[in-house]
């Protein structure tokens, strides 16, 4: 489940400081199972590109959700102020978030998301498959390790289509996937392995960067 709250910001770097400062030792402090990531705005379309970025919270169950948002509320003034003092944010989304792929770690990374509405006579079992096969074919080709997920509409949020798709990695892995596309050595790849998009997407670039990171 993935929790993203819009926001306007003043410096980008002040906001991930923050979130890999005081943030990160009020989750570990609180043994808070989560994964936070700041998603800087690069190119995006709208009606989605108003928001200078996104700070997007990661729990793998509602219970975790549940105990974060409870210490929130009771421990974490003085810190909701330190990140209003910076940041002014609409109020959050809920997604359910499926992994297509783990990709590696990185502190910062490309972030694609491709935002997707079904075809005609297709389902998100069709959808689920052809991101399973574009991450496969794309690793192959490139002998990257780039990975995906795939989340919903969830609460909060009323939208105009069935799921977004994620893709990101290292920004070496990244920028060489990226150039298979240029070539159109992706297109044939996924062409010659019989995978054709059950969707219509416009694609979307974000800056990701890591701030909390559950320990294993």
């Amino acid at each position: 489940m993935m929790i993203i709250t819009p926001a306007a910001h003043p410096t980008q770097g002040r906001v991930v400081a923050l979130g890999q400062g005081d943030f990160a030792k009020f989750a570990a402090d609180n043994g808070l199972t989560m994964n936070t990531y700041l998603w800087e705005a690069v190119a995006v379309n709208a009606p989605y590109n108003e928001p200078d970025l996104r700070w997007v919270n990661y729990f793998p169950s509602w219970q975790d959700q549940s105990k974060a948002d409870r210490l929130w509320r009771q421990k974490a003034d003085k810190l909701q102020a330190e990140i209003f003092e910076l940041i002014t944010c609409k109020k959050p989304f809920f997604f359910p978030m499926m992994s297509v792929a783990q990709p590696a770690q990185a502190q910062e990374k490309p972030l694609i998301t491709q935002v997707c509405t079904l075809n005609d006579g297709k389902s998100l079992r069709d959808a689920m498959a052809y991101r399973k096969g574009v991450v496969a074919t794309a690793n192959k080709l490139a002998d990257t390790s780039v990975g995906s997920a795939v989340f919903l509409p969830g609460i909060g949020l009323s939208t105009g289509w069935d799921y977004v798709a994620m893709m990101t990695g290292t920004p070496d892995d990244m920028a060489t996937m990226m150039d298979t596309v240029r070539t159109g050595a992706l297109a044939a790849a996924l062409g010659k392995a019989g995978l054709e998009s059950p969707s219509t997407c416009a694609t979307d670039l974000h800056r990701s960067h890591r701030m909390v990171q559950m320990q294993n």
